[in-house]
């Protein structure tokens, strides 16, 4: 599909979120996608588990203290086919937009660091999963498998694509997206500490500024797409929420906690990794706009296509599985092998009631 919308609006979210309530992350995302709407934009897009917040603590506290934060996390996390969902899709049928969503997904008893996009009828039209957690990520999350190497879909504003955090620094996973002809991408960033706060041997790869002024601009200029970079900031009373419960009411442990968090990161950059637009402050909580011009990635691509002319597929390739995998085979079917889409799966594709 040839984009019939080359010239748009696009809102990158840089926010706080409903740190461990579910309801609160709800009403702050439809609130954001009904503002970029009526700001006339077309595309918006939320940060890497933007509900119910990223797991940062899970970086901070011990194992004992970390428990009582993960059940609440749990309780608090969104399931595909919910009520809560059916509402952030109805906003953007309301707000008639499309929408990349990062939030931690319930899967039965599992959490996984999902995405979707949402197109301007309510309905998903993509859904993934952060194929490997970051290192204590692992403790929390679970991985996804084979469907989530689908990063792109075709709109009518262009190939749009989504990763989470480390994946935009993933080579495999950005030569996969530009071989889907991506063109606009979102990178969907955490809270991270800044370089301030670093502490040898903690690499510089784990802080806010690599996140923001390598990594990002790296994966637009390498891709040539556009890049929206949205992120997480935590105030002193999120901080509070992410502290264990035993020194929640520790004032001085608060001010310490809340002074080693990087805040103000959210980034958009053009096709060629020039930043798009100025950075906003950082302690900006909301959406920022960019004016996105698909035939800005003519010449970035015509010169150094990595999905196309610009590789030697008959010397370097890629092989990739998208296959669906499931714990549960029936060997009855009549073919095993074929599995329902993730979307299908987990009744993203449920209708939504008619409009009222």
């Amino acid at each position: 599909m040839v984009a019939t919308i080359r010239q748009y609006k696009a809102a990158c979210v840089q926010a706080e979120p409903g740190w461990f309530n579910l309801e609160k992350c709800i009403q702050k995302t439809v609130k954001f996608i009904l503002e970029a709407g009526e700001k006339g934009c077309k595309l918006i897009a939320f940060p890497e588990v933007w509900i119910p917040g990223y797991t940062y603590w899970g970086w901070r506290v011990n194992y004992q203290d970390s428990l009582p934060l993960l059940k609440d996390y749990f309780k608090n996390s969104l399931r595909p086919d919910s009520e809560e969902m059916s509402r952030i899709r109805a906003a953007a049928r309301k707000a008639q937009i499309y929408v990349s969503l990062g939030y931690s997904e319930v899967e039965g008893h599992s959490l996984y660091i999902a995405q979707i996009i949402i197109d301007p009828n309510g309905n998903v039209i993509n859904h993934r999963r952060k194929i490997k957690p970051t290192h204590v990520e692992k403790l929390v999350f679970g991985e996804g498998t084979g469907d989530s190497l689908n990063t792109v879909v075709e709109t009518e504003i262009g190939n749009l694509g989504h990763l989470n955090c480390w994946e935009n620094m993933n080579p495999f996973l950005k030569a996969n997206a530009a071989a889907q002809y991506e063109e606009v991408h979102v990178a969907a960033w955490p809270v991270y500490p800044p370089a301030s706060s670093l502490k040898y041997p903690d690499p510089y790869t784990n802080i806010s500024e690599a996140q923001s002024e390598l990594v990002t601009p790296a994966y637009a200029y390498e891709t040539g797409t556009w890049t929206l970079a949205p992120s997480q900031v935590v105030t002193r009373e999120g901080a509070r929420l992410n502290l264990p419960k035993r020194l929640q009411n520790d004032e001085a442990a608060v001010d310490a906690e809340a002074a080693v968090i990087g805040n103000g990161f959210a980034r958009i950059y053009r096709p060629d990794g020039f930043r798009a637009v100025e950075d906003p402050p950082k302690d900006f909580e909301g959406i920022f706009i960019v004016d996105i011009d698909l035939d800005e990635t003519i010449l970035t691509k015509r010169l150094a296509d990595f999905g196309g002319h610009y590789m030697r597929p008959d010397l370097i390739r890629l092989l990739v599985d998208k296959t669906p995998k499931t714990y549960l085979v029936d060997a009855n079917k009549p073919n095993p092998k074929e599995f329902p889409s993730s979307i299908q799966r987990l009744g993203l594709d449920k209708p939504l009631p008619e409009e009222e």
